[in-house]
């Protein structure tokens, strides 16, 4: 398996929510070209009128958030916000800015609403390349729970519907979505395997966290506690390496998954990943573990946050 490559999955916890969409923004349904070649959801962005700018659109981030370079570049003005945690250990010093005006499309003209509350982290947190795509920002709840916001992983394109508008598939299947605090999580049962039996399962939530290229991961902490990392097991394998909010590396490792319930839905999936260091992640009562793009790999999910549902279907 190649190397994996951890987004940031943003914990800091916002008040407040998006301003008004514009009346470009209430037509529908509006339909934007996306890079998912990485597993991320990969589109251009513009910021205050200028780019356009790749932002990866990320379930586990809870509103708009940017590089500093992107606002130094529209003039936007930055306050101190505080301390934010992320994926690995550490944290980072960030800043916000107030009504930022965001456009979608390559020309920014197929979508605009402004973000009443944005995220401004500093340069040396950017990530690498995502299909030799320079990431600038990424996009949260603050646009997705506006919207049935559906991501087709085989077309490469993302479609954002006004509720009213949006028609149910008639092959589909529905996992029961819940929101704290903006973050949309699942209720599950993961039970890997260890030495060739079952374990008893982990039972908690699992933030979907579509910033993330795996499918499903037990917390380390959680892992670990339980008896379930174990590199004597011939069936665990190393499944490459992770990177943190702090630039720091941490191993990824797999093993064999029996079953899997996430929100109401049985899961066929072959492996389950653990981190390997502990993670940090939103304030999720009973967070044991997380869902990412792996898992909806070739098909088309839709997220419909003020349904609390995520309605997916397969190719």
């Amino acid at each position: 398996m190649p190397a994996l490559l951890m987004s940031l999955i943003l914990s800091v916890c916002l008040v407040g929510s998006g301003g008004e969409p514009t009346p470009a923004a209430a037509q529908g349904p509006v339909t934007i070209e996306i890079d998912t070649a990485t597993g991320h959801i990969v589109l251009p962005v513009w910021i205050e009128g200028g780019g356009p700018y790749w932002f990866v659109l990320d379930t586990g981030n809870q509103n708009t958030t940017m590089f500093a370079y992107v606002a130094k570049d529209a003039g936007i003005e930055t306050s101190p916000l505080g301390e934010m945690g992320g994926a690995g250990s550490g944290s980072l010093t960030v800043e916000q800015a107030s009504d930022v005006r965001v456009s979608l499309g390559k020309s920014g003209d197929l979508l605009s609403f402004t973000d009443a509350m944005v995220t401004v982290l500093p340069d040396a947190a950017q990530l690498p390349e995502f299909n030799g795509k320079r990431v600038a920002g990424f996009l949260g709840a603050s646009l997705i729970e506006r919207y049935m916001t559906s991501i087709d992983y085989g077309t490469s394109e993302l479609v954002l519907t006004d509720r009213d508008a949006y028609e149910m598939p008639d092959a589909a299947r529905v996992m029961e979505i819940k929101i704290a605090m903006r973050f949309p999580y699942f209720e599950g049962r993961v039970t890997p395997m260890l030495m060739g039996k079952k374990t008893e399962p982990v039972v908690g939530n699992f933030l979907l966290d579509l910033g993330a290229t795996y499918a499903i991961d037990i917390d380390f902490e959680q892992a670990d506690a339980l008896g379930l990392v174990d590199a004597d097991d011939p069936d665990q394998q190393l499944a490459g390496q992770g990177m943190g909010i702090d630039g720091v590396m941490f191993d990824l490792r797999t093993a064999p998954l029996a079953h899997a319930t996430l929100g109401g839905l049985e899961i066929d999936e072959s492996r389950v990943l653990f981190m390997t260091t502990p993670g940090g992640g939103p304030p999720i009562e009973n967070l044991v573990g997380n869902v990412g793009s792996g898992l909806f790999v070739g098909d088309r999910v839709t997220l419909d946050y003020a349904g609390g549902r995520l309605i997916w279907e397969e190719r």
